[in-house]
């Protein structure tokens, strides 16, 4: 027989726990809360075994649970995969965090996370202004003999080098104009060449509107070099970091 266990999705502040439903991971799963003076771990039973792994359809699901149970509470989001071995071990949890857990949920009442990734639509033209702008690589770029293995080298060296400066001056620029309306942001990876900017911002609930403007205007503005995609409103997943502390997980 499979090892059940508890499966933590979040953390609310609540006397009253809401309906949630069948919605779980697994499929089969209903979603309850585990509470303890005012707070509440949102949870479902789930099998250590068969469904705890990191499947599109699990994070997905982890997500979907959050963003429900955000319709109506602030929710600390825990991170993909948080298990407790039982309801007590939820409740020791809830206890000895008690502080800090309700300090949070007051620290992002009326708060929601967006997700702003900038990329230059033709990369093309990124990398002839580069040789524009630096004269060694300009250089490189017009030498006509067979270039040696080391010289390649180089050459690649300085064009990731003078990429990585252009696209901090260019996001640094753009982060200039989105933020003031954020009460805090987090910079993300750059995970292509061509995304210049990736960051999580944490905005008041009604600053959201202003801010949505903001992005239009930016989008507008620099429509014929850059592409703006947008995340969100969702609940502040890149602002905690909360573990439960289980052997067995």
């Amino acid at each position: 027989m499979p090892y059940e266990v508890k499966y933590i999705y979040g953390i609310i502040a609540t006397d009253s726990p809401p309906n949630l439903g069948i919605i779980g991971i697994g499929g089969k799963q209903e979603v309850v809360t585990v509470g303890s003076d005012g707070l509440a771990a949102v949870t479902s039973e789930v099998s250590l075994e068969e469904n705890n792994t990191a499947s599109h359809e699990n994070l997905m699901t982890h997500a979907r649970v959050i963003e429900k149970v955000a319709e109506s509470h602030t929710i600390l989001p825990m991170r993909f995969g948080a298990l407790a071995e039982s309801t007590d071990a939820v409740i020791t949890f809830l206890k000895a965090n008690k502080r800090e857990l309700k300090k949070l949920i007051k620290t992002f009442d009326g708060k929601a996370e967006i997700g702003i990734t900038i990329i230059w639509k033709d990369m093309k033209k990124i990398f002839k202004e580069l040789a524009e702008e630096n004269r060694t690589i300009h250089i490189l770029k017009k030498k006509r003999a067979v270039q040696s293995q080391q010289e390649l080298i180089h050459a690649g060296e300085l064009v990731e080098a003078a990429l990585d400066e252009k696209k901090a001056l260019e996001g640094a620029e753009y982060l200039r104009k989105l933020k003031k309306e954020a009460t805090q942001y987090q910079m993300g990876d750059l995970k292509t060449e061509d995304i210049l900017l990736n960051v999580s911002f944490l905005l008041k609930r009604n600053h959201i509107k202003v801010f949505d403007e903001k992005v239009e205007q930016l989008s507008r503005e620099f429509a014929d070099r850059i592409e703006v995609k947008y995340i969100g409103p969702t609940a502040p997943f890149s602002f905690v970091n909360l573990a439960v502390h289980w052997n067995g997980a």
